[in-house]
């Protein structure tokens, strides 16, 4: 290793505006262009002029990211090997967060893998994902087009950037001194039909930092995508599986029936018709029930991938006030729009199981599914248990809209032999989802029911201001903000045989606030099947940090970093770490760290929240089919008592390059984690069937799940990571390359519940899907005005836990094609084929996705898809 970090890297690492990374100028790509790459070393402040550190980092450089083909910062992201699974996407449409995507490293899920823009944070999503547990943010709102690469970190980093780099950093990396202007534009669509997408983005700069003193830097992209749904895809459209475990599961037995003794009676007209919009069928093969129904396919009214619109713009400026100092600030707006079917319910039924909340206790109470005796159209003379969906009452379409920003504004410059740098910034990610229609009034409902004013044999003939009086619609706000302000220096303290000892430290301040309020209607007690996602809370943090880059020897290095945090709702935390770093030659790097982290609980984890949901479990004490899917009501509550989760991360590896253009780099990681955050797995508490935690009725039918976060403990995971890059160059063929990174988890154990022993999910679907391994290849060829690209996605199967009807799932293999041309002057025509061979998810019989057979947070029916598109350069 070099004696001291050049004095140009670390100029370029002042002069840039990603400021928890360091720039290093590549010196024969500024000879082609005018935009500036640089190697970063995400995970330090302190410059180097070596690209590869102690710490493992994954590049996705700008290249990587036009031949994926991908159209937004959660493709890309979603498709790396360390993003094994535990992390939200937008086909999650039954949750608070849909139409919003994270990314969770090491499936410790998404509040655990902090995510930055230029190296600072961004607010967080305003809806929590996975119940309230999860606060993250919303890849979705980040602009692609501006993007010059993406750093992932793939060890904790507790001690530079405090809470919530538990399992890594993802740090998205603007163009810095770009000058020209691009436009580009694409459209794609399906070959099976549906998802057609239309995209256009420019982005521009002017003036040049060395000549003209000065930045600017502004891109716009717009977005747009075509909802599809489960009736537009061949595998799901029928709702009937014949694949094992399954049956009707995209079916509904619950049209229009009575419920007698255990038996399903058909709600019949005279002439023994079923409702509009309801067929006579057997309820066997639907439910297990014995008797027959007035039942519908839910294909229709389920969406597989919502439709989206976004609208994003970026601007970034860097002025030079003098030679020793600068004054940098950039600005980002995102504005998304969601819509799709609500994932869990496409029109209300009055079924057991439902509740609403008490007006004057704020507790839930039961809402009985009763057919009052003295109604005209219940033939037994008493009150009879009735499952019912009300078509005309309204679709449960869910629009989801996100407003979000960030303004930043700062100075830097040089005092002597040392750096520093100051900055400010403002973000707030403010969102509202709005369900048109597909819930009821209880107390509108109780009188329609009792007088009989509703028309169950004939829905059309109820009188209008019956159903108006019913119909409801509702409202969700929420508004995540972040403040802060920081300020470093960055220099070298003295000398030593091996070299200088380089040296930053620095103090930040930030004040997280989240507001997720009920629509009105649940409070006031008027919805039957409330989703209750209520939080208030807000906090200030205060921290300061420093590191040393010790030289003990000219191939050897010492990395120490300690942080300090203090947070106004739990108190204090410190993280430190050891890193080393030993070329014993050219052609050898050997790496290890040791670190202490945290991560605080997250505002919706330790507020007096309270969650109320609807989901799937599997039952294996159903009385009619015991091990299937059922529909429960999940109860969770917050918890102010909850200490901050305590980690220990570990990792060692090499990265061998024996010649100029190969490199090969294979990393052990393990992390621990203590006190961990969560709620007890509700497949266990089911199992366990625990009146206090699991109510049933009368014939021991699943009604409701209770939970609430808490300190589980303990969580243990390690895996290895490999990464493989080579290149050959030739005179008449043209420059080959090969690119592969793959993960393989060793395991990732923790406990289901409380004191309860340490169970391995790894390689199964215990609680969510964690496949061992994952791996992404690419093969490219670049010949004269030509290049083409085969990408090769791999995710591996798991053990089925969840159905005895299989046991296992397979993997999956998918292969993208890309190819573009740039023989014109300025402009490049492209085209992208993704899923080339049309593979279909694995059949997955434990039906994890919403009535279908496959796993909605590993995979899509996006099936075989075409793209197409240009860039031009004025």
């Amino acid at each position: 290793m070099p004696r001291a970090v050049p004095l140009a890297a670390a100029i370029a690492a002042v002069l840039s505006l990603a400021p928890d990374v360091v720039h290093a100028q590549d010196a024969a790509a500024t000879a082609d262009s005018k935009t500036l790459p640089a190697v970063v070393v995400t995970g330090s402040n302190i410059g180097r002029a070596d690209a590869e550190g102690p710490n493992p980092v994954q590049v996705i450089n700008r290249q990587q990211i036009e031949a994926s083909g991908k159209a937004t910062v959660a493709d890309l992201l979603r498709s790396i090997s360390a993003n094994t699974g535990n992390a939200s996407n937008e086909t999650s449409n039954s949750g608070w967060a849909s139409g919003s995507a994270g990314i969770g490293l090491r499936g410790l899920s998404q509040k655990n893998t902090l995510v930055l823009l230029n190296g600072r944070r961004l607010a967080n999503y305003g809806f929590p994902a996975n119940g309230l547990s999860d606060t993250f943010v919303n890849l979705n709102a980040l602009p692609l087009v501006a993007v010059e690469r993406v750093e992932v970190l793939k060890d904790g980093a507790s001690a530079v950037y405090g809470s919530d780099a538990v399992a890594g950093v993802v740090n998205i990396i603007t163009r810095q001194n770009f000058e020209g202007l691009d436009i580009g534009g694409r459209i794609g669509t399906s070959d099976e039909g549906g998802l057609d997408e239309r995209q256009a983005k420019l982005i521009g700069g002017f003036g040049d930092i060395d000549s003209d003193g000065y930045n600017i830097l502004y891109s716009v992209d717009y977005y747009d995508r075509d909802r599809l749904d489960q009736s537009e895809r061949s595998l799901t459209k029928s709702g009937i599986y014949s694949g094992p475990g399954g049956r009707w599961n995209g079916w509904s037995a619950k049209g229009a029936r009575f419920l007698v003794n255990g038996v399903s009676v058909p709600l019949l007209e005279a002439n023994g018709n079923c409702p509009e919009g309801t067929v006579l069928t057997a309820s066997a093969p639907i439910d297990g029930l014995a008797g027959n129904t007035c039942a519908f396919n839910q294909a229709d009214y389920t969406t597989l991938i919502p439709a989206t619109e976004r609208l994003q713009g970026y601007v970034n400026g860097t002025f030079r006030i003098n030679d020793n100092l600068e004054a940098f600030g950039e600005a980002h707006y995102s504005y998304i729009r969601g819509t799709s079917w609500f994932g869990s319910s496409p029109f209300f039924t009055l079924e057991s199981g439902r509740f609403a909340l008490n007006a004057e206790t704020g507790l839930a109470e039961p809402v009985p599914a009763i057919l009052p005796a003295n109604n005209p159209y219940n033939p037994y003379g008493v009150a009879t248990p009735i499952e019912y969906t009300f078509f005309n009452l309204g679709a449960s379409i869910k629009t989801n809209r996100s407003d979000s920003y960030r303004v930043l504004g700062g100075l830097r410059g040089r005092l002597g032999d040392w750096d520093w740098e100051t900055a400010a910034f403002a973000a707030r990610s403010k969102e509202e989802e709005v369900v048109a229609g597909g819930f009821a009034n209880r107390w509108a409902l109780y009188d329609a029911l009792n007088n009989g004013t509703y028309n169950l044999h004939d829905p059309s003939a109820t009188p209008q201001t019956v159903l108006d009086a019913i119909a409801l619609s509702t409202t969700r706000p929420a508004d995540s903000k972040l403040t802060g302000a920081d300020a470093k220096i960055i220099g070298q303290l003295f000398e030593l045989p091996a070299g200088r000892v380089g040296f930053a430290a620095g103090v930040e301040w930030r004040r997280e606030e989240l507001v997720s309020r009920n629509p009105w209607q649940i409070d006031a007690g008027l919805q039957i099947r409330p989703a209750i996602a209520a939080v208030d809370g807000s906090r200030d943090v205060a921290a300061a940090y420093a590191e040393f880059n010790i030289p003990l020897h000219s191939t050897l290095e010492l990395q120490v970093a300690g942080r300090g945090d203090h947070y106004s709702d739990f108190g204090e935390a410190f993280s430190p770490k050891v890193s080393l770093r030993w070329q014993p030659f050219d052609a050898l790097l050997l790496r290890a760290a040791a670190s202490r982290g945290f991560r605080a609980p997250s505002l919706s984890e330790n507020a007096a929240s309270t969650n109320i949901s609807y989901g799937s479990v599997v039952d294996p004490h159903d009385p009619d089919v015991p091990g299937s899917r059922q529909n429960p009501t999940f109860f969770t509550v917050g918890n102010t008592n909850l200490d901050p989760e305590r980690t220990h991360s570990y990792n060692a590896g090499f990265v061998l390059s024996p010649w100029a253009d190969t490199s090969l780099s294979v990393d052990w990681y393990r992390i621990e984690l203590d006190n961990l955050i969560g709620t007890g797995n509700s497949a266990t508490i089911v199992q366990e069937n625990d009146p206090a935690n699991v109510i049933r009725d009368a014939r021991g039918k699943l009604l409701a799940v209770y939970n609430r976060y808490q300190n589980l403990t303990e969580l243990k995971t390690s895996g290895i990571d490999v990464e493989l890059r080579q290149r050959w160059r030739t005179t008449a063929a043209g420059e080959f390359g090969i690119s592969s990174a793959y993960t393989h988890v060793l395991e990732y154990r923790r406990q289901n519940t409380v004191g309860g022993p340490l169970v391995d999910y790894a390689g199964n679907n215990l609680s969510f899907t964690l496949p061992r391994n994952k791996a992404t290849t690419t093969a490219d060829w670049n010949f004269r005005d030509f290049t083409t690209a085969l990408t090769w996605y791999h995710t591996g199967g798991y053990a089925q836990t969840r159905s005895t009807a299989q046991s296992r799932v397979d993997g999956y293999d998918q292969f993208d094609l890309y190819f573009a041309w740039s023989g014109l002057d300025k402009l490049t025509l492209y085209a992208k084929v993704q899923n080339l061979l049309d593979e279909e998810p694995p059949y997955d019989a434990s039906f994890p996705g919403i009535r279908a057979p496959y796993d909605f947070s590993q995979y899509d029916l996006r099936g075989r898809y075409f793209s197409v598109g240009f860039d031009y350069r004025f």
